[in-house]
């Protein structure tokens, strides 16, 4: 029902806030988001309207300070100014 232009004691017209159409005032209803509308624009808010998150705890349960390093021998990094290959760049050997 969209349109109702009939006479009802103590009833007075009014417009749905959705559809835009003329309706008596004890046909509407109020939706969640304040808006008075028919039965066929009325909705339920979303159940997930209603949902919390669960806040998020990022700490970690326990820690230690890094360890110093213990890697002392530098013989086995190449160094750059003896290791040069040779050779004479002409694909030649």
């Amino acid at each position: 029902m969209s349109y109702s232009p009939s006479y009802k004691a103590g009833d007075w017209k009014a417009i749905c806030d959705v559809c835009g159409f003329l309706f008596h005032a004890s046909m509407l209803k109020k939706r969640w988001d304040g808006l008075y509308v028919c039965k066929e624009d009325f909705e339920l808010r979303h159940p997930s309207d209603f949902q919390k998150g669960i806040k998020d705890d990022p700490s970690v349960p326990w820690t230690r300070p890094e360890g110093a390093d213990t890697e002392t021998d530098d013989s086995t990094w190449a160094d750059t100014e003896t290791d040069v290959p040779t050779g004479t760049m002409d694909n030649s050997l």
